[in-house]
Order: structure tokens, then C-alpha cells, then sequence
């Protein structure tokens, strides 16, 4: 599979007050664009969720994830059911030097409540997109789906978060 990556240049600025200023466009994208498809295959116990996650996520990075079938030049998060998640609800793989990432949710979470799926989606959304655990649970980042006092994680992302986030 090639990519071709979007050709940056320098942009002078115009005014002779800022003569010698110049602006540097973004960084091009891991392949030339900022969408990135979300292709789901667990069913729609988690539609939902999984749409307010991906709103949630996507305002903290610099691309534009999207519903939808993978395709050929983008890069794309699969969500599929599998109970291969090494002991835990979830789990976030890479492949493809993180074109493909892959999110497997076991099928014990369906049975959770509407604001744990969509958090546990917003934890793996953040992995995807790369995020890592907090050592404190003070945003979705935290490694469990509850903190210690039996609440869901802040529906936030820290400040380090953010930065990994928008890097992506």
C-alpha cells in the first residue's frame, strides 16, 4: 500500500510590519489526511455510545473521525466483539504503523450501562488515538472503568492527554 503525503511550503506574510514573519501550515497526516474512519462490528447496544464517544474524542484531536467502512488511504479504528482482550473488558491494538488500530470489546459489556460503555469507548478512542493511562483517576484515561470510590472516570482528558491527542 503507498501514501502520498501533502506537500507543505512556507507562507510569507504580506504586510511589510511583519516582513519576514511567516506561517507554517500544519503537519501533514500520517497519510496526507485528518480523517479517520471508526468501523464498528459489536452491534447496536453500543451505536450510541459509540457516536458520543467519537464526538467526545474527535474535539481533542487534530482529525476527523468518522462512522463508517474503512477505506484505502485513511487511517481507521476498527471496534470489533472479541473476548481476546487479555483479562480485561477492552483492549486497543496497532498494526500497519497505527493506520489500522483495533479496539476489542468483550461481549460482558453490553450488559453495561449505556455511561459505562461510552466510557470505556472514550478510554479506547483515547488509546487509538494516542493517549496512555493516568496513574490517577482524573480523566478517562484511568486503566480501570471505575476509580476506587466506584465511579466512572472524569469524562475529561488531562492537559499531557490532550497534547498526545492532538499530536495523533
Amino acid at each position: 500500500m503507498t501514501s502520498t503525503l501533502a506537500a507543505t511550503s512556507l507562507t510569507f506574510a504580506a504586510s511589510p510590519a511583519t516582513a519576514g514573519d511567516f506561517v507554517r501550515p500544519p503537519a501533514p497526516r500520517l497519510l496526507g489526511t485528518s480523517v479517520v474512519y471508526v468501523e464498528e462490528h459489536v452491534g447496536s447496544r453500543f451505536d450510541s455510545a459509540l457516536r458520543s464517544s467519537i464526538a467526545f474524542v474527535d474535539r481533542y484531536t487534530t482529525s476527523d473521525m468518522r462512522l463508517g467502512r474503512c477505506r484505502t488511504g485513511y487511517r481507521c479504528i476498527r471496534i470489533v466483539e472479541s473476548n481476546a482482550t487479555r483479562g480485561h473488558g477492552a483492549w486497543t491494538s496497532w498494526t500497519d504503523g497505527r493506520r489500522t488500530s483495533e479496539i476489542r470489546l468483550s461481549a460482558t459489556l453490553a450488559r453495561k450501562s449505556w455511561h459505562t460503555r461510552r466510557s470505556i469507548l472514550d478510554h479506547e478512542l483515547g488509546h487509538a488515538n494516542g493517549a496512555r493511562h493516568n496513574t490517577k483517576c482524573t480523566s478517562r484515561m484511568w486503566p480501570d472503568y471505575r476509580c476506587g470510590n466506584g465511579r466512572l472516570p472524569a469524562r475529561t482528558f488531562t492537559k499531557v492527554e490532550r497534547q498526545a491527542l492532538a499530536r495523533w
